[in-house]
């Protein structure tokens, strides 16, 4: 057998077990905002929510690690495409917090906590900071190993100096996006100091990805090992349900230690991420054309997709609110169903129109 990784670039192009984890992610979070959010009068999800955010809470790392696989792929490479690309992140963020402000606001939340959604952090913040990061130390000739060894000192003071709180609720929501913020109707989603690693871990096997002679050699050297730590590690948390697995104070999501990964957090989803990238290598290659071809159109339009869902998650919430829909489990999991496919067709569409009116 020959040496695993070359010296140059030899395996280029997208890779399609990336756009597996990437669509795969996208679904996850589907399911743990719809459990989150929408409620049906007289279900009682218990146990069931506690359980399937536990299982979920994989989804945005592995997003962050292909997003980071993507970085080291991209041709859009020099600073200054990463800063714009950080901002339209940031712009497309702010799309979804309008949506959360209209909801809340229409909802009868007071206006002084309504305007906390127009500075609310979630995912694409968290996205759009990154690419922003990254496309700073671009602009210095920062290497990606440096960057790495900044990142584990960004986990390091999530890790030991977190839980901040200011006096000033907005300016508490506003530094969420960087570090660990409680209070009164604060939301600190996935702050930058926390999470900075996973995405630079990502950008990191990406720069040996495309090195690699032998992905099949490679990929069987990862899923050995990472299939039993995942399953470890899961029947771990849910006996225990310390750290990430928490689901102390709730099941609104915003309310998970996870959001607030600790730097052993992050060791464990790391490995989570490497084991589903690894497996959809080998899905992937007993997978039709057809679907293929499903997958990497739909992880073109990740982006699109979560603005999407949000858009049919908090109109449904919104109106539930008038209606009072009674229904059982039953319903309310065909309703997901739903929406995670009306997400997928909706975004097609808008990409086919956007394309027509471009061309």
């Amino acid at each position: 057998m020959g040496k695993l990784f070359a010296a140059q670039k030899v395996n280029t192009g997208r890779q399609i077990e990336w756009d597996f984890a990437k669509v795969f992610a996208i679904v996850l979070m589907i399911v743990t905002h719809y459990f989150a959010f929408c409620s049906f009068g007289n279900v009682d999800y218990g146990k069931t929510t506690d359980i399937m955010f536990i299982l979920t809470q994989c989804s945005a790392p592995i997003f962050m690690f292909a997003m980071g696989i993507g970085m080291a792929y991209t041709r859009h490479d020099s600073p200054r495409e990463f800063i714009v690309r950080g901002i339209k992140l940031l712009l497309l963020g702010l799309i979804i917090n309008i949506m959360y402000f209209l909801s809340n606001y229409a909802a009868g939340v007071p206006l002084e906590y309504s305007l906390l959604s127009f500075i609310a952090n979630d995912i694409l913040q968290f996205a759009g900071l990154s690419f922003i990061l990254i496309g700073i130390f671009k602009r210095f000739n920062v290497r990606t190993i440096k960057i790495f060894i900044i990142s584990i000192g960004f986990s390091l003071v999530a890790t030991y100096f977190s839980d901040f709180t200011f006096s000033n609720m907005y300016l508490n929501q506003f530094l969420g996006h960087f570090i660990e913020t409680q209070g009164l109707n604060i939301v600190s989603c996935f702050p930058i100091l926390n999470w900075f690693i996973i995405p630079v871990c990502g950008m990191l096997f990406g720069e040996n990805l495309i090195r690699c002679n032998d992905k099949d050699e490679l990929y069987t050297r990862i899923i050995k090992p990472t299939h039993s730590l995942t399953f470890i590690m899961l029947v771990v948390g849910l006996i225990t349900l310390e750290g990430m697995f928490s689901v102390t104070g709730g099941t609104v999501p915003e309310k998970l230690m996870y959001l607030h990964a600790s730097l052993p957090d992050i060791v464990i989803l790391i490995i989570v991420s490497l084991f589903f990238g690894s497996l959809f290598y080998f899905v992937a290659k007993r997978s039709s054309p057809a679907v293929i071809d499903f997958i990497r159109k739909s992880s073109g339009n990740v982006t699109v997709i979560y603005i999407i869902q949000w858009a049919l998650i908090l109109f449904l919430t919104y109106i539930n609110q008038f209606l009072h829909i009674e229904t059982n489990l039953g319903i309310a999991i065909a309703v997901l169903i739903l929406i995670i496919i009306a997400s997928f067709i909706l975004s097609e569409a808008y990409v086919k129109v956007k394309r027509h009116f471009l061309h």
